[in-house]
């Protein structure tokens, strides 16, 4: 791993969500959402009222509510990258950490943890073209180390790129899921892994410098093993396929901007990216005066 310095003219101080201040010292609320109609999720539902003190609360516009001590559960209609309202339900929350299914052709048997947005001008799985949401990197860490430990044999655990939605909530949010077919989706082991993952997630004690990941596949595997070693802890990630030799200024600083906290750490997959691409990207993250580490 070699870290770069970056020169050049500083951006903007990063932002943290308007309505999320991070609060030092104080107890913090947090959401854990999750779709009725996702089988998944259900799984995974009903480990975490199996594991933990949850108790039925308040229903809240039709959503189903379950409360353990500052975390509350629940269960809503429709499908998880189109629930754009939640913050709006759950004023209190700090963040929404959200259990799903993650679908793919391959039909692996994964278990993964992801930043929601959209990288281009498709918005086919929920959110607005060109929007990522806020996240907690962080968070995601302590989701991934927790899969990391518990995986059934046979799951691969990793992190994703940055995809689909929600993308306009104003709290941070990240997905941990279970994929990619039926079999997986209904397996027990699994479902327990990702309840942990999101207990951990909410309830742990973050570690780690936020970062943004550049380069790679899908999947992530040089920012997904940077997050396990635990120096960094990488949030929104833009692939290979996502990056072109002319990147997206205003993206990429809304990338860092979306990062609770602040950021200004880039983790680049070096041979994840064509030479090209890299040297556009690396000239860009000089001119927002960004950190850059070299995996």
């Amino acid at each position: 791993m070699h870290r770069l310095e970056a020169g050049g003219e500083q951006a903007s101080p990063p932002k943290g969500p308007p309505s999320s201040p991070l609060r030092e010292g104080l107890a913090l609320t947090f959401l854990i959402a999750a779709s009725k109609s996702d089988p998944a999720a259900q799984n995974i539902v009903e480990n975490l009222l199996r594991l933990h003190p949850f108790k039925a609360g308040e229903p809240r516009g039709g959503i189903s509510v379950y409360e353990a001590g500052n975390v509350k559960l629940a269960l809503f209609e429709g499908e998880a990258v189109h629930a754009e309202n939640l913050d709006e339900v759950f004023p209190e929350v700090e963040a929404i950490a959200f259990a799903s299914r993650h679908e793919s052709e391959s039909l692996q048997s994964t278990l993964t943890v992801h930043a929601p947005g959209n990288l281009t001008t498709q918005a086919a799985h929920g959110g607005q073209p060109l929007q990522l949401a806020y996240t907690w990197p962080q968070r995601m860490s302590l989701a991934l180390k927790t899969l990391s430990r518990l995986a059934p044999e046979g799951f691969k655990v990793s992190l994703e790129a940055t995809h689909h939605g929600p993308t306009s909530l104003t709290k941070p949010v990240w997905f941990v899921e279970i994929g990619s077919s039926l079999e997986q989706w209904r397996n027990e082991e699994a479902g327990r892994a990702v309840a942990e993952a999101l207990w951990a997630s909410v309830e742990g004690q973050p570690e780690g410098r936020a970062a943004v990941g550049f380069g790679g596949g899908h999947y992530a595997p040089k920012h997904s093993r940077v997050t396990l070693e635990g120096e960094y802890a990488v949030g929104h990630i833009f692939p290979k396929y996502a990056l072109t030799s002319k990147p997206d200024r205003r993206l990429v600083e809304q990338a860092f901007e979306k990062t609770l906290g602040g950021c200004r750490v880039a983790v680049v997959d070096w041979k994840g990216l064509p030479g090209e691409v890299r040297r556009s990207l690396l000239g860009l993250l000089e001119e927002l005066g960004v950190e850059v580490v070299r995996v």
